[in-house]
């Protein structure tokens, strides 16, 4: 009897091991570091954007042949009148293991993601959770500043705040949001256009304090699910890996991506072109916003509202239209308007701003659309 009792003893000890042991291979610390971690969204392998050339049609045959002639490394996808025309992979998603782009593949989208930022911030005016011209006070009562600073400011680069510089002893928005306020106004920038990152990242800090979420979960609810963005995840989300681009630099360098744990809100997401241009759909047909909010927001300049042509991370000419991201060798890029919308993404480009060079050719001189940049 004895025997047996410590023969059963030994067999639950062995299984509580194996079974320990297991769970710790599986799992991923949810911290906020650079090492992956599993959302809860999943990737599903049956949702596939599929390749879409429109060979019979001369203007994307030419915009195909462009491409190829110009080396292109990424991917480009383009609806006119709301129909999905082009949507393809040039080159390759990953240098090292030659795994060739595809429409499903995604691309760190750097200051762009500004775009979905400000999106979820309007939401939650619309929502009358925050008030554009509040101080920053309202909602995160630490940020006290020599100055007073308010949303708008924020969301219009013009706080004045020292430019964020990040450092390896933060690993979370918390972090570089104090950070930011430890560094304080740049002397006299108050109240003037300087673009800076921390603009952005204090914002995704509000969000965080009005819905009492984490930014990524607040994006995912507002943002990711509700449009159907299936290939759109944070950099450390393990479930979309395998569709993540590596970047390089202009001889082809790894390009390595550092700090992104810092930057929610302001550059550390990963899309395929096909979501941003589903994104900026559903911005055009209301289903965002009213017709309302939609109509100032997209095409208003120079008024009270929207003084210059940034606003909520995008740039509007009156009709035309830019967003743009640069980031560890990754570049997404889109112009658009009622007709057209062209975004293109890649993953490296010799030289350094080839991609919207490229883009430029395609929307104005291909399709005969006005430029909504210059340099």
């Amino acid at each position: 009897m004895k025997k047996i009792l410590i023969f059963v003893v030994a067999v639950i000890a062995l299984v509580f091991v194996i079974t320990y042991g297991l769970s710790r291979h599986n799992h991923v610390e949810p911290n906020d570091k650079n090492e992956k971690k599993i959302s809860g969204r999943v990737a599903e392998e049956d949702i596939d954007y599929k390749t879409i050339e429109n060979k019979k049609d001369p203007v994307y045959k030419k915009i195909d042949e462009y491409l190829k002639k110009e080396n292109f490394n990424g991917a480009i996808s383009i609806y006119h009148k709301g129909k999905l025309k082009m949507d393809k992979g040039y080159g390759f998603q990953d240098f090292a293991t030659a795994k060739k782009a595809s429409p499903n593949t995604m691309y760190l989208i750097g200051s762009a993601q500004k775009f979905t930022t400000g999106l979820m911030l309007k939401k939650l005016e619309t929502e009358g959770k925050v008030n554009i011209n509040d101080p920053i006070t309202k909602y995160l009562p630490w940020f006290k500043t020599e100055k007073p600073i308010y949303l708008k400011d924020l969301m219009l680069h013009r706080s004045g705040l020292k430019k964020y510089k990040p450092i390896d002893q933060i690993h979370d928005i918390d972090g570089a949001a104090k950070l930011l306020h430890r560094e304080g106004i740049q002397p006299g920038m108050y109240h003037k256009h300087m673009y800076n990152d921390g603009n952005y990242i204090i914002l995704a800090r509000v969000i965080e304090a009005v819905t009492k979420e984490s930014y990524a979960k607040a994006f995912n609810q507002m943002i990711a699910e509700p449009y159907q963005l299936h290939r759109t995840a944070f950099y450390n989300d393990l479930a979309f890996d395998p569709y993540m681009a590596k970047g390089y630099n202009e001889v082809k360098d790894l390009e390595t991506p550092r700090f992104l744990d810092q930057y929610y809100g302001a550059g550390n997401l990963y899309m395929a072109p096909k979501d941003m241009a589903k994104l900026v759909i559903e911005l055009q047909r209301d289903k965002i916003f009213s017709k309302k909010v939609t109509d100032p927001l997209l095409n208003e300049v120079k008024t009270k509202d929207y003084p210059g042509s940034y606003r909520y991370g995008f740039y509007s000419y009156g009709k035309e239209h830019r967003i743009n991201g640069n980031f560890f060798g990754q570049q997404m890029t889109s112009y658009f308007n009622n007709d057209y919308i062209v975004v293109m993404g890649n993953n490296y480009q010799n030289p350094v701003g080839k991609n919207e060079d490229m883009l430029h050719h395609i929307y104005v001189d291909i399709l005969h659309q006005t430029s909504p940049y210059k340099k």
